[in-house]
């Protein structure tokens, strides 16, 4: 019965981790280039939404002015710093995101401190109980909150990449730059909305693990460790694969947790990572012919 709570658990965890390896993901088949700045522009969004919290005490308006702010971030980034470069030089790309990490880090600082500051949850009602004979399975309210977004943020984004125009046309610059290019897509702005779409992503993340890890200057930067680990475990050449490597990876976490020592999670799961890297490189359900530098 342990591994059954283990797995319920796991599943809101596991869903963050998907979401944010699917903006990473997202970013790197589309630009080509691994954010490493990714966890970090989420965590300002998570501090936008908090000074908005403080001034409307609604936390929905605060999401919504986050995710726009981020989205906004994204494109800042890809027109001012990733645009003039991403001909010349895949490295410096990742320099800059490097670079970025530690601007948002010391901005964070110099404008919100480095106090722990409280937000929170979606939804703090009663807990989900389930009798189970003699046993019972918990899961908080907020968890089921924060499945049931993840849940929904990643059918819209299976719609939107298959179904409007803009996901074909950011589905065909992932696949061929100068084919894309040729049949009329504005590379340009497809790059500008993959990045603010995936900023945008990190900062809905962050903002949904604050109840738990609070506000504060390095609040995602374990939640980014996982991020690189879930795209690794499900494959980065699949996009839904990232989150499907989410939820196994939030399980696993749960359960190594459980029967062996949460101490050793994290050494655990990088091992499997690892060892997946050495059998299968292009994840559980990555396309082996297809690879990035």
């Amino acid at each position: 019965m342990q591994i059954l709570q283990s797995i319920i658990l796991g599943l809101p965890q596991g869903a963050l981790y998907g979401l944010m390896a699917f903006g990473i993901a997202l970013i790197f088949r589309t630009v080509s280039v691994m954010n490493f700045s990714h966890g970090h522009a989420g965590m300002i969004g998570a501090f936008i939404a908090f000074t908005v919290y403080t001034q409307v005490n609604n936390i929905f308006i605060a999401i919504i002015a986050a995710i726009i702010s981020a989205f906004i971030i994204g494109v800042l980034i890809e027109k001012f710093l990733m645009r003039p470069v991403k001909h010349l030089s895949h490295g410096a790309m990742l320099i800059i995101t490097l670079g970025l990490l530690m601007i948002f880090e010391g901005l964070s600082v110099l404008i919100w401190g480095t106090d722990y500051q409280i937000l929170p949850g979606i939804y703090n009602g009663m807990p989900l109980i389930m009798n189970l004979g003699e046993n019972i399975l918990v899961m908080p309210a907020n968890d089921i909150a924060v499945t049931i977004i993840a849940l929904i943020v990643s059918v819209v984004l299976a719609f939107f990449l298959k179904y409007t125009k803009i996901g074909t046309a950011i589905r065909a610059r992932s696949q061929d730059e100068v084919g894309a290019s040729v049949v009329g897509i504005n590379i340009n702005v497809v790059d500008s909305i993959v990045w603010g779409i995936g900023i945008a992503l990190s900062a809905l993340v962050a903002i949904l693990i604050a109840p738990k890890e609070y506000v504060n200057p390095n609040m995602m930067v374990n939640m980014q460790l996982y991020g690189f680990t879930a795209g690794v475990l499900g494959g980065f050449s699949s996009l839904f694969g990232a989150i499907f490597g989410g939820i196994i990876l939030g399980i696993l976490e749960k359960i190594v947790g459980v029967y062996i020592s949460p101490d050793y999670q994290m050494s655990i799961i990088l091992i499997l990572i690892i060892i997946m890297l050495v059998v299968k490189p292009s994840g559980l359900f990555g396309k082996s012919t297809e690879g990035r530098v």
